[in-house]
């Protein structure tokens, strides 16, 4: 490790009594399976410094005191100047942004070699309470138009609380709003075929009692959750990769790390 970790038994999760190291020792254990998935991708912090239960601050500027060795991608900002990002491209610089407080990374959808066009986009279904068998249902509808008329394939990930993330890989060849604009098209295609149920209105009042999907998370700057991060709430769930048959009417799927962790190594 090229880092010291500074009060590794500072506890992070308060009723979980997860500490720093235990974010690090599963942060080590995945890091082969989410590093392939986030590298060169934008990465926006939100710190929890001093634990889940205190303020958090979000940071997208890479600080003086970074170490040169975390790579960084150069942002640029309308009306704004450019800034330099995280990028996280090594174990390293994983489990330095880990160090610093950034429990769950949150990821752009384009990658730095081309910041202007996503080369994935995401459906971010997210259901009213107890819902998630509709949100499944939703998913499977997205996933048979997507292959049907698109002839792209899509894979699904749990957000590590009620809802699903479609996430759709693309060539980089479309700027960020032409692929926001198909995003909306398809989930409109969902919510015009079940109105009641699906909608895509961002307003809370549509929102009642139907999936929401989420088609804004595919703009320019944008982020959303990192495949296997841990999420800063209670129970320290993970927003876990899963095939479509795992898929099952009527169950959350919601995986959680442990104090332990070492179950997550299988």
């Amino acid at each position: 490790m090229k880092f010291e970790v500074k009060h590794p038994d500072k506890v992070l999760f308060p009723k979980d009594k997860i500490t720093k190291e235990d974010l690090l020792e599963y942060y080590t254990l995945v890091a082969s399976r989410i590093l392939p998935l986030i590298k060169s991708r934008p990465i926006m912090m939100k710190r929890y410094v001093e634990g889940i239960d205190k303020s958090a601050f979000v940071q997208k500027q890479v600080p003086s005191y970074f170490p040169k060795w975390i790579d960084t991608a150069t942002v640029k900002r309308e009306g704004k100047s450019s800034i330099k990002m995280p990028l996280i491209n090594s174990k390293d610089a994983l489990l330095y942004l880990v160090n610093q407080g950034c429990i769950t990374p949150h990821i752009w959808q384009s990658q730095s070699e081309e910041l202007n066009c996503p080369n994935r986009l995401v459906f971010d279904l997210d259901p009213p309470k107890g819902g998630f068998s509709l949100a499944a249902e939703g998913a499977k509808f997205i996933r048979e138009v997507l292959e049907r008329d698109y002839k792209l394939k899509s894979y699904l990930m749990t957000t590590g609380r009620n809802g699903l993330h479609l996430i759709v890989p693309i060539k980089p060849d479309h700027p960020f709003k032409a692929v926001r604009e198909f995003a909306k098209s398809v989930g409109g295609i969902l919510e015009s075929e079940r109105p009641n149920e699906f909608t895509i209105s961002p307003r809370k009042p549509k929102r009642v009692k139907r999936v929401y999907i989420e088609y804004l998370r595919n703009g320019y700057a944008q982020t959303s959750f990192a495949p296997y991060a841990i999420r800063a709430t209670t129970k320290a769930p993970i927003a876990m990769p899963i095939g479509w048959d795992e898929l099952k009417k009527g169950r959350s799927m919601e995986r959680n790390a442990p104090s332990n962790l070492k179950n997550l190594e299988k």
